[in-house]
């Protein structure tokens, strides 16, 4: 089986238009805890990247009131398709230069692949080809959710109906008035 940047890339990554305030890509970073926002046009196309160092440097010189992102974005960025291979993209996240690229299909932006997401495939490989180590070590059946009403206690009630196992209330000074 061939895995492919698709199939587990991370969807939505956080977009503004070229027109967005540095100030204001400071605040969307902050508020979405990314490390780079991805310029796109009115339909998705993928125009560049605004990194946060670049924000960073926008602020700390003062230029950040007057900036907009698509003067901070870089815009010769490596892309790669939804189909491509994933062992391509693990190779240049090895070499240690990038740390993210974006997914774009059709010239549209639609997701980012980054080398947390290559490394967590790692690590679910590595658990589904590793053997069974001790003969103790059983695989678990998934809870199943039930389509039985449960009680205040978490149990199901049985029975032809649920009213026959209702109590009436007793009668207090309270309900009596």
């Amino acid at each position: 089986m061939r895995l492919t940047v698709g199939d587990f890339m991370t969807q939505r990554p956080v977009m503004v238009s070229p027109g967005c305030s540095a100030d204001a890509a400071v605040e969307i970073l902050s508020r979405h805890e990314v490390t780079e926002l991805y310029v796109t046009d009115k339909i998705g196309r993928l125009l560049g990247v605004v990194p946060d160092f670049e924000l960073l440097k926008a602020e700390l010189s003062g230029e950040a009131s007057d900036a907009t992102v698509e003067q901070l974005m870089s815009r010769s960025i490596p892309v790669f398709s939804p189909d491509s291979d994933a062992a391509e993209v693990a190779r240049l996240f090895r070499d240690g230069r990038y740390s993210r690229f974006p997914v774009v299909n059709k010239g549209r932006l639609v997701g980012v692949i980054t080398r947390g997401d290559v490394v967590r495939l790692m690590a679910v490989l590595r658990r589904i080809d590793s053997p069974v180590t001790r003969p103790s070590e059983k695989i678990r059946k998934p809870k199943m959710l039930s389509a039985k009403p449960r009680t205040k206690r978490a149990k199901p009630l049985t029975g032809p109906t649920i009213e026959a196992k209702v109590r009436p209330r007793r009668a207090t000074a309270r309900t009596t008035r």
